[in-house]
C-alpha cells in the first residue's frame, strides 16, 4: 500500500466551451474543517493561501456521489482502492457520511488533489487526477501569465535538441478527459534514417499529465521525386510534381515570399480589436501548372495561440469547480459534438476556393483544420475543381489571427496508399532503457504515464535499410491539464457559459482583453516551457 502524507492539446479548444455544465458559484467561508454544506467544504479545500498546508484528495463518483480527504490518505494496491478519513455527499450534494470512507478506483470518474503524485499512487490514480500546481520552480512564468502557460500535449521530436520553438508532432491535441481520448496522425517531414532504424523522442514540456494508449509510427517507401501527403481525415496520397505560389495577396499586401517556401518563415495576421471571430482572405496564383488532372493543395499551417487564450481563460472561469464540471463531461455522451457547436464552430477552418472561369465564381473545396500551436500540420486537400488554363487561382478563407502558414504549393495526386505500421521495440528514459515503459504502452489495457519534465526516447526498426520512408506518427491517448492558483481566483461562471451559449458575443466582447496579451503571449508562452534537461515532477 502506498500512504501519501499529510502535511497538476493545439492545445485545444474544446475546453473553451464547457459552459453547458456550469454549476452556481461558492461561498467562501474561512474556517478549515468539512462542512454539510458541499459548496463551502470545496471552496475551503481550493482557498490558495492554504493549499500548500492543507492537503486535500478529491474524488468524484460515477454514481454521482463526491468524497472528500484531508490531510491523508491511502492507495490499497491489492483491492484496488482508496480509502482514509473523510466526507462523502451524495448526488444533491448533501452530506450523507463523514468518517472513515473506503471505494474502488474503478468507481472513480475524475479525482482532485493538491499533492504529488508518485509510486503506486501514480500508476494507479494519476490517469484520473486534476492536479494543482503549488511551487513548482519550472513553472512559475506560467502561474504569474496564466492565460500564456506553455501547454502542448506530447511533444515529438525526431532530434530532442534541435526544435526550440518547433515539435516535429503534437499528439491528440483535443482529447483532455479520459472520455475523450482519440488517436493523431502528425506528418513527420523530412525526418532522416539511420540504416533501417529511426528514433523520437517524446517530451511533457508543460503542467500536465499525458496519458499514452498507444504509439505507432507510420511508414511509406517512396522514390527520391515522391511525397506522401495526408489529409484532414487521415487518408494518405502518394503524389508528384510540386506547382510552387507565382503570387499570393493578402490584406496587407504581397506575401508570395512568406508561404512560398518551406522555412518555417510564417505568414500571419493580428486579431481584430473589436471581434475575434472576424475572417480574411489571401488570394494565391499558381502559374504554368503542367497537369490539371487530380490536384491537391498542400498547406503547412498550425494555430496562433488564440485558442491557447480560451483555452486557460475557460479554465480560469470554471475556478475551484473544474472536478465537478469535468465529472459531468464524462458523464455526458454527447459532449464532443456539443463542444464543436462552440467557439470552434464560431472561429471556424481554413476555408479553400477555386476559381471557376466559366461561371467566374469561386467554388468551395473543403477545409484544413488542426488544434495546437507547436507543431506544424502538413496536410492535402484533394481538389474537384479543374481549370481550363494553365493558370491555377485559389482562394483561403480564415479567422482573422488564428493561423500561423508557412507553406503552400499544388501537387498531382498518383494514388492512395496505406503505411506500414510500426510499434516501437525499445524505449528509453531519459538515456536508460526502460521496458515496463515499452510494455504498458504496448498493452491494449494500459496506460504509458508521463508527467512534467518526463523524456522518453522511441527505437522503431523499419523493414528496409536502403530505401526511403515518408514517415507519420500515430498518436493514441489523452491528457489532464493542471489547474493554477490564479485560474481558481479567476473563477466566473457566468462568463464561462457564455462561451458556450453566445460564442458570438463572447468574441466580440473578449477582443479587447486578448488585445493586451497578443502583443507579449508568444515570449511568455515559450519562456514557461519545461526543460526536461533540467526538470523534474519527482524532484520539485
Amino acid at each position: 500500500m502506498k500512504k501519501v502524507n499529510g502535511s497538476k492539446a493545439t492545445q485545444y479548444l474544446v475546453l473553451i466551451s464547457l459552459g453547458l455544465i456550469v454549476l452556481h458559484a461558492c461561498r467562501t467561508n474561512p474556517a478549515y474543517y468539512f462542512r454539510s454544506n458541499y459548496k463551502e467544504a470545496n471552496t475551503l479545500i481550493h482557498q490558495t493561501d492554504s493549499m500548500e498546508k492543507r492537503p486535500f484528495l478529491k474524488a468524484h463518483l460515477k454514481n454521482g456521489d463526491v468524497c472528500i480527504f484531508r490531510d491523508s490518505w491511502q492507495v490499497d494496491t491489492l483491492e484496488n482502492s482508496v480509502y482514509g478519513s473523510g466526507s462523502r455527499y451524495d448526488f444533491n450534494r448533501k452530506l450523507a457520511y463523514k468518517g472513515n470512507l473506503r471505494f474502488p478506483i474503478d468507481s472513480v470518474l475524475i479525482f482532485e488533489t493538491n499533492e504529488k503524485l508518485v509510486g503506486t499512487e501514480k500508476k494507479r490514480i494519476a490517469a484520473l487526477t486534476v492536479l494543482t500546481a503549488l511551487n513548482l520552480t519550472g513553472g512559475m512564468i506560467c502561474l504569474s501569465n496564466p492565460k500564456a502557460c506553455f501547454g502542448s500535449c506530447p511533444t515529438f521530436y525526431v532530434n530532442k535538441d534541435d526544435n526550440f520553438h518547433f515539435a516535429n508532432a503534437e499528439g491528440f491535441s483535443n482529447a483532455i478527459l479520459p472520455s475523450m481520448e482519440y488517436f493523431d496522425i502528425d506528418a513527420l517531414g523530412y525526418a532522416p534514417i539511420n540504416g533501417s532504424s529511426f528514433s523520437l523522442t517524446m517530451k511533457n514540456e508543460a503542467l500536465e499529465t499525458h496519458c499514452l494508449r498507444d504509439i505507432k509510427l507510420l511508414a511509406y517507401p517512396k522514390n527520391e521525386d515522391q511525397r506522401i501527403y495526408q489529409s484532414r481525415k487521415n487518408q494518405f496520397y502518394l503524389c508528384e510534381n510540386n506547382y510552387a505560389i507565382t503570387k499570393a495577396l493578402a490584406e496587407e499586401g504581397d506575401i508570395t515570399r512568406l508561404i512560398s517556401v518551406e522555412d518555417r518563415v510564417e505568414r500571419f495576421s493580428l486579431s481584430d480589436a473589436t471581434n475575434l471571430s472576424s475572417k480574411e482572405e489571401l488570394f494565391l496564383e499558381f502559374e504554368n501548372v503542367e497537369n490539371l488532372q487530380d490536384l491537391g493543395l498542400i498547406v503547412n499551417f498550425r494555430q496562433t495561440l488564440m485558442t491557447t487564450y480560451f483555452i486557460y481563460g475557460a479554465m480560469g472561469y470554471m475556478g475551484d469547480e473544474v472536478g465537478d464540471i469535468f465529472a459531468r463531461m464524462e458523464e455526458d455522451k454527447e459532449t464532443v459534438s456539443k463542444l464543436d457547436k462552440g467557439i470552434k464552430k464560431e472561429l471556424g477552418d481554413i476555408d479553400v476556393y477555386v476559381w471557376n472561369e466559366t461561371s467566374e465564381d469561386w467554388i468551395f473545396q473543403g477545409g484544413f483544420y488542426e488544434t495546437g500551436p507547436i507543431a506544424f500540420n502538413h496536410q492535402i486537400l484533394p481538389l474537384d475543381q479543374k481549370a481550363k488554363g494553365k493558370n491555377f487561382r485559389v482562394k483561403l478563407v480564415m479567422n482573422k489571427g488564428l493561423w500561423r502558414m508557412d507553406y503552400v504549393a499544388l501537387t498531382n495526386i498518383k494514388e492512395q496508399v496505406e503505411p506500414l505500421e510500426l510499434r516501437p521495440n525499445q524505449i528509453l528514459n531519459k538515456g536508460i532503457i526502460d521496458p515496463l515503459a515499452l510494455k504498458e504502452l504496448n498493452h491494449p489495457d494500459k496506460l504509458l504515464i508521463s508527467m512534467p519534465g518526463d523524456e522518453f526516447q522511441l527505437d522503431f526498426q523499419l523493414p528496409a535499410e536502403s530505401q526511403d520512408y515518408e514517415l507519420f506518427l500515430y498518436s493514441k491517448g489523452y491528457y489532464l491539464e493542471w489547474m493554477r492558483e490564479h485560474w481558481i481566483k479567476d473563477k466566473d461562471l457566468l462568463k464561462l457559459r457564455q462561451m458556450f451559449k453566445n460564442p458570438k458575443k463572447f468574441l466580440s466582447e473578449e477582443a479587447a482583453s486578448f488585445k493586451q496579451y497578443e502583443a507579449n503571449m508568444e515570449s511568455e508562452f515559450w519562456n514557461s516551457k519545461i526543460d526536461t534537461e533540467t526538470f523534474s515532477y519527482y524532484e520539485n
